[in-house]
């Protein structure tokens, strides 16, 4: 026999500071003890699983922590992401450019000698005197 009489008191697993269960609000009518908000709180199966959850979250603090870092992590990565590639196509874009402007100049500098050729037979790319420089 136990020092209290030998009745066993079981409690809850949630049960707070006063020991009355998950409710905090817990009646005795006729000597069997009654939690008066039972009805108001969820399925048992739910406060089993979200007592887990409760429990699992103070041992590792994934829950509280984890998924926080983890969305900033993942939304850090997809907008460095976004705009490193921005970066290589405005890059890609202005060789591209400049590929183009090179390749214009190039022509018209083989039309003008080909044009110049026609013009005089004798023609070739001669030093132009200083006294017909105009920067002298």
């Amino acid at each position: 026999p136990r020092a209290g009489g030998g009745k066993r008191v079981q409690r809850s697993h949630a049960a707070g500071p006063s020991g009355r269960g998950d409710s905090g609000v817990e009646a005795v009518m006729l000597g069997v003890s009654h939690n008066v908000f039972r009805k108001a709180q969820s399925h048992p199966f739910i406060r089993y699983w979200w007592r887990r959850a409760l429990r699992f979250d103070e041992r590792t603090g994934m829950l509280t922590a984890g998924i926080p870092l983890t969305i900033t992590m993942v939304a850090t990565i997809t907008v460095s992401t976004i705009m490193i590639d921005r970066q290589f196509e405005l890059r890609d874009l202005r060789q591209r450019s400049l590929s183009a402007r090179e390749a214009s100049l190039e022509e018209e500098h083989r039309a003008m000698r080909e044009f110049l050729k026609g013009t005089e037979d004798e023609y070739e790319m001669k030093r132009i005197p200083d006294q017909f420089r105009s920067g002298r």
